[in-house]
This record gives structure tokens, sequence and C-alpha cells, in this order.
């Protein structure tokens, strides 16, 4: 395997404009596992960890942050200047574990792969009955679908919709925005070409009263990927709800929003939040992928993003 470790962001960009099949590598820890359980086969590396365009979270002209896409995960709780961004904080303290939270990143977890049990957990007829992720045409997790229906995983990319957060992306004609949300496609796929790199994204700036909480369903405490989690965003003034955001993760094969959030709250108290959530749980329900893994099933899935939706409601009523 060759690794070239481009030393600017430019250079990155040739490299990977000359290298169509070379694959970016930052803190490596969604990637580098699947290299070593041969799930996956790559030639050519492409290290950009430490360019300094990455590496850097700064204050903006117009009060959005910017985040690189280098700072790793554990760093977040001790940026300053993130302290009120109370759902990114949260979200980010419970990837995985500590030690991978002190080597993942933040571009990382969002652009990761979508996890699937059978294809990742490489079970014995995987190699044999191959499903898309493996190049062939089936997917063992729903057989009717006609694509890959793998898991979206990320626990920063909800909360960072949420927020209405923009990817700063550096392609070979510059540099361009998009919404984080833009950023995830049918099948798992990223709206990114091959040699567009994530520098970091830009949270805009907050209300004069808002408020922001995370919460996901694990079979483990920490180490473990969500079976569902929920990002919700709520923005008062005056104690009246004027905006507000409710994101689901690993609902599907990307993030889902519950659009009715603001039909339901706009307009309403903050101290109402709880029974308006209760009036949104059906609605909730509908919006998990109904298909299941080998850890829970469909239902249970459903139950679940009702559960952590009513439990991120309290927490935005307790720092109320």
């Amino acid at each position: 395997m060759n690794v070239s470790k481009p030393q600017t962001i430019d250079d990155a960009v040739l490299f990977l404009t000359e290298h169509p099949d070379a694959k970016i590598v930052a803190g490596g820890t969604d990637l580098l596992p699947r290299i070593n359980q041969k799930l996956e086969e790559h030639a050519e590396l492409c290290y950009i960890d430490d360019l300094p365009e990455m590496c850097e979270v700064r204050a903006e002209q117009d009060g959005s942050i910017f985040v690189g896409a280098s700072i790793r995960l554990a760093e977040v709780a001790e940026i300053k200047i993130l302290t009120k961004y109370t759902g990114f904080l949260q979200a980010a303290s419970k990837v995985a574990s500590p030690q991978i939270r002190n080597q993942a990143t933040i571009g990382g977890n969002i652009l990761q792969e979508n996890r699937c049990m059978y294809f990742n957990n490489q079970v014995p007829w995987s190699d044999v009955n191959h499903c898309f992720k493996w190049g062939g045409k089936q997917c063992f997790q729903y057989k009717n679908s006609k694509e890959c229906v793998a898991l979206f995983q990320s626990d920063v990319a909800p909360v960072l919709i949420s927020f209405g957060a923009k990817a700063v992306i550096r392609g070979s004609e510059g540099i361009r925005e998009m919404p984080v949300k833009d950023l995830y496609m049918q099948a798992g796929l990223k709206n990114l070409a091959h040699n567009d790199i994530l520098l970091g994204v830009k949270l805009p700036p907050l209300f004069k009263t808002e408020y922001s909480a995370y919460v996901r369903k694990t079979i483990r405490g920490s180490f473990d990927f969500p079976l569902v989690s929920c990002a919700v965003r709520v923005c008062v003034d005056a104690n009246i709800i004027k905006d507000s955001r409710v994101v689901f993760g690993a609902a599907g094969v990307m993030p889902a929003e519950l659009h009715m959030s603001n039909e339901v709250f706009i307009g309403r108290k903050i101290e109402d939040l709880p029974l308006l959530a209760d009036e949104l749980q059906p609605a909730v329900s509908k919006i998990i992928a109904p298909f299941q893994d080998t850890r829970i099933n469909a239902a249970v899935r459903k139950d679940m993003a009702k559960e952590i939706f009513i439990k991120a409601i309290a927490q935005i009523c307790q720092g109320n």
C-alpha cells in the first residue's frame, strides 16, 4: 500500500485528481478497521490529517464558527467558543470510546461509511453471496431493496443539520459551501467528487435564546454505534418558540428530519413542549426506516425513536 502525505491542500487536491483510486484518510478510525478486516482494499491512501486549513477553530465575521474537519472529537468539549452549542458537544462526547474520540476527527464522523451488520461483521456467506457493498445486486438487510440500505451512523451530523450548519469543501475549482444535510444521498453515497476535501463545517450564530440536545439509544453505554439517535434545537423569544429543528440519525440511509416540528412548536410556549412532543410521536415513527438489522427489529427501532425524542425534549425543558 502506498501512502501519500501532501504538504498543502492544493497538493492534496492535485494528488486526488491524478490518482482516481486513492482513498482519503485522516484519523483512520473508520477506514483502517475495514481495511484490516479485508472488507476493503486500497492500493493508495492520501493522508490529510494535519493540513493547517483543517486544524483550526475560528469565529467568522458574520458570527458563525468554523470547525476544522481534522479537529478531534475529544477536543470539542475543550473549545470555549463552542460551549453554547450543547447538542454538538453532547454528540461528540458520545462517539465510541475515549480512545477512539482522541483519534477520530469531526470530518471522519460526518463522512463515515454507513454500516450494515451483514457487511461489517462479514457473516460467513457474505463473500459468496455478495451484497451491494460487495459489488453484488442484493441487500440482506432489506431484501426487496434495489439499492444499499446500510444504516447511517454518524452522531455529529444530525446535530449539525439541526443547527443548519454548512460544509466547507475544497475541490478543483476552489472552495464552496453547502448545507451539511446535502452531503448525504441515497444508498449511503456522499455528494462529493473524488478530489473534494471537506475542510470543516460552519456553525451559524446562535439565536438570542437557544436550546439544543442530542440523545441516542445503544446496546452498550460506550464503544457502540447508535441504534437510533435524535438531535433537537429550539429557538425561543419571550418564552415563545420561534424556530425548531428535529433530526434523527440511524433512521435510514441518511439523517431524517421531522419537518412537522415547526408546524406544531412555533408560536407555542416552551413549557408546552412535552405535550406538543407527545402529539408528534406518530410522525416520529413514520420517518424511521422499516428495515431491521441483526440487533433489533423495525418495531423496536420506531419505539426507541419516540423514546429518545421525548428525552431530548425533556433536556431542552430542563435547560430552560
